[in-house]
């Protein structure tokens, strides 16, 4: 027997239990969901900042990303934000062991080791290619990994097993300007690449069976450490895990946080 939904029931039980798909009850869960990520190596909400400027991780691993620029925090609604202008504007941090998560960590169940990296983002100009958060430079084959939106609007997740070849899996819808969306990028050693955006799944081929060891600063905003892509748009709630997550957990992430976002 199908179960219906009793509107009145509902209405009635309100005060008693929130709804899943309400704002508020988004934006408590949030930092609750992310901080609790299997590997987590950092996490940025972009919602704290020191006196200048510098986001602070809430991983509480200490990875404070550096204030370059003149990006601006803001909140829409709910949402805590930094908005790039694309001119100049990225956050950064120095390569470290920290950062260098090449998927073969021993201290990682075999099933789980990867990499799954993302957060939620916004557009403000579309047709340039445009870096969302990773740790790539070009100049010199520091390639490592990557989320960025290409100049044909299509976000992509790459990875490299030498700093030079790319190995990628590729969105099939256009992103649109000023809506927000989640991206998240996973690596599975020696399996297929995936990219996850608003709830659909997208599956590549088979990635490397590591992750090259590059000397790149962790960016957001931009990537060849600041020098290359820069954003034109919004970067909010970001991390980096030493792990591959599960559909299951970064289905989880979406829909427990998507409704702060307007999705």
């Amino acid at each position: 027997m199908v179960q219906k939904r009793n509107s009145a029931m509902v209405e009635l039980l309100r005060p008693d239990f929130q709804a899943r798909n309400e704002p508020n009850f988004a934006w408590k869960s949030a930092c609750s969901v992310f901080q609790a990520l299997t590997g987590l190596r950092g996490s940025w909400p972009l919602s704290s900042f020191n006196e200048a400027g510098n986001a602070y991780d809430m991983s509480e691993q200490g990875r404070v990303l550096t204030y370059n620029g003149n990006p601006v925090y803001n909140y829409e609604g709910l949402i805590p934000y930094l908005d790039f202008d694309g001119t100049g504007d990225f956050l950064s941090r120095a390569d470290e062991a920290g950062l260098d998560i090449i998927g073969t960590e021993t201290f990682v169940a075999a099933a789980a080791r990867g990499l799954t990296i993302g957060g939620w983002f916004a557009f403000d100009n579309l047709t340039r290619e445009e870096a969302l958060i990773g740790k790539w430079n070009t100049t010199g084959n520091q390639r490592s990994y990557i989320l960025e939106k290409m100049a044909t609007d299509f976000v992509r997740f790459a990875v490299s097993v030498d700093g030079t070849a790319e190995t990628v899996v590729n969105d099939t819808v256009a992103v649109t300007t000023t809506d927000w969306f989640f991206a998240v990028g996973r690596f599975d050693p020696s399996a297929a690449m995936t990219l996850f955006i608003n709830g659909r799944t997208i599956v590549g081929g088979a990635g490397p069976a590591t992750i090259n060891n590059s000397n790149a600063q962790l960016n957001i905003g931009a990537h060849n450490n600041g020098a290359a892509s820069l954003l034109d748009g919004k970067a909010s709630m970001n991390f980096l895990c030493a792990a591959q997550l599960s559909n299951t957990i970064i289905d989880a992430m979406f829909e427990q946080t998507r409704s702060m976002y307007g999705i």
